[in-house]
C-alpha cells in the first residue's frame, strides 16, 4: 500500500492567498480589473457623452484599484511577517 501523509486543515480566510506562491500574479489579475474598469468608464463617457454612466464606471473602478493597492501592501507584511 502507498503511503499517507497527514493533511493538516488550513483555516481559509480572506487573506489566505497572501502567502501563496503566485500572489503578485493574483494582485495583478485583481489590478487589471480595475483598470479596465477605468478604461470602460472613460470610454463611456467619451463615446456617449454620457457623465453619469461614464464617470460612475471610472470611479468605481479606481475606487477598485485603491482596494487592491491596499490588499497589496496588506499581503505583503503579512508574507513579511510569515518569513516569506
Amino acid at each position: 500500500m502507498g503511503e499517507t501523509y497527514p493533511v493538516r486543515a488550513m483555516a481559509r480566510s480572506r487573506d489566505t492567498p497572501a502567502y501563496a506562491p503566485n500572489w503578485r500574479q493574483v494582485i495583478i489579475a485583481d489590478a487589471a480589473v480595475g483598470v479596465v474598469g477605468v478604461i470602460a468608464g472613460l470610454a463611456v463617457l467619451f463615446a456617449l457623452n454620457s457623465v453619469v454612466i461614464g464617470a460612475g464606471l471610472a470611479a468605481l473602478g479606481a475606487v477598485y484599484l485603491v482596494a487592491v493597492v491596499r490588499r497589496a501592501l496588506r499581503w505583503r507584511r503579512l508574507r513579511s511577517d510569515a518569513g516569506l
